[in-house]
């Protein structure tokens, strides 16, 4: 997960606004969940926002970084637009954030993998759906006018830098907690890396696939800074790049090569 700092408007599509001030003036006038939901299944127009939203992440996903080659991505919202769930079960006495279905900055761009509901060989279910617990369930927001930023949610958020810092990526591929194990900060990030399943799917064996070659580079060259090998390392460095996190992490552990510390 690398912080993803939003474009602000106007940069939004052209077309927005108008489509936005439309839909949220219909949910708002619905008398009942029943209405609304249906009429934000029927409208989701937040797809319009999706390569806007690519665009400020170098086309990756927002939680893992992984890019979608064959499968579109899917345009999450952060706080559950029709149904809550905690650990799979519904919340009953909430429906959602149905008033943020089309704020744009609870929008977050995902990969169906972190996005959708999916079990792994061993049966455990991966993928953030509508799940969405927080901290402190007495302080839920329920209406329009609740305060969000008392919610202190357990899932990291890219858009928060500090949430981003939470995480660690090891040589061996997988994403850990950086916080003590007991803390809160412990408990959102491994909350995070096994509900997305950040280390499911392979995704630990393709990342060090990939660095050994890398890492095979490094060693041939040592100390001697080579342009070709300087150019490799400075594309998985890249933002845009898949995995930025990790490769970044990963040729760190050769700061001790002057020309691989000025890269970083």
């Amino acid at each position: 997960m690398r912080f993803i700092l939003i474009p602000l408007p106007p940069h939004l599509p052209a077309r927005w606004p108008k489509i936005y001030s439309r839909r949220i003036t219909t949910v708002g006038a619905f008398a009942s969940h029943d209405l609304r939901s249906a009429y934000i299944k029927k409208n989701g127009s937040w797809g319009l926002l999706k390569k806007w939203l690519a665009n400020a992440s170098g086309e990756k996903c927002w939680y893992c970084e992984a890019k979608s080659a064959r499968a579109p991505f899917d345009v999450d919202h952060f706080r559950p637009k029709l149904g809550i769930t905690v650990d799979g079960v519904k919340l009953a006495d909430h429906n959602g954030y149905f008033w943020l279905a089309y704020e744009w900055w609870n929008f977050r761009l995902s990969c169906q993998r972190c996005n959708r509901p999916e079990k792994d060989e061993g049966d455990t279910l991966h993928g953030k759906a509508n799940e969405f617990p927080i901290q402190d369930e007495a302080k839920r927001c329920s209406l329009p006018a609740a305060p969000l930023d008392a919610e202190l949610p357990m899932l990291l958020d890219p858009c928060v830098f500090a949430d981003c810092e939470l995480l660690a990526h090891g040589i061996d591929g997988e994403v850990k907690p950086v916080a003590p194990t007991g803390t809160w900060e412990f408990q959102r990030a491994r909350y995070t890396i096994d509900r997305l399943g950040f280390n499911e799917w392979n995704s630990p064996e393709d990342k060090r696939s990939r660095w050994q070659t890398l890492a095979t580079l490094l060693a041939v060259v040592g100390d001697a800074a080579n342009p070709a090998v300087i150019a490799e390392l400075k594309k998985h460095l890249s933002y845009e790049h898949e995995y930025a996190s990790f490769f970044r992490s990963a040729i760190g552990t050769h700061r001790d090569k002057a020309w691989v510390e000025s890269l970083l």
